[in-house]
């Protein structure tokens, strides 16, 4: 289980036909590659979350095109899946009274790697309680 922290993007935008192209299209043309995602919606509006292989750049582009852009850390973790993981991982998270904001990632199929992102309260004490869940494994 390999884990780091990472920087990822927030853009809040109209639940409407067309917002989460006119963003892909915008970061696609300049060269920045989305490496995770994930889109959802809200009374707000649409958050589309990402992170990009140059979170500087794709920034720039998106802010000179008109949107307001959140940056946070976020906690990536890199491993096998298997069935009970993300239990494992949330409960020792939990029971060190670490919130969990959200979640996302995917997985092709039982057993190959995914990449799962966690926004957290306290990513280094979160980081803590994953490398001492290596060490006890």
């Amino acid at each position: 289980m390999k884990h780091e922290i990472e920087t990822q993007l927030s853009v809040t935008i109209e639940n409407e036909p067309g917002q989460i192209a006119c963003i892909s299209e915008l970061l696609s043309k300049s060269n920045v590659h989305i490496n995770a995602v994930s889109i959802s919606d809200s009374i707000d509006g649409g958050h589309f979350r990402f992170i990009a292989d140059t979170p500087r750049d794709a920034k720039a582009v998106l802010v000179e095109k008109g949107f307001e852009v959140k940056v946070e850390s976020v906690l990536t973790i890199r491993l096998n899946d298997s069935r009970g993981r993300l239990a494992g991982i949330t409960l020792a998270l939990a029971q060190a009274s670490i919130n969990i904001d959200y979640v996302y990632a995917s997985v092709d199929q039982t057993g190959s790697s995914t990449r799962l992102v966690l926004k957290v309260e306290n990513i280094l004490l979160a980081i803590r309680i994953l490398e001492e869940m290596e060490v006890a494994a």
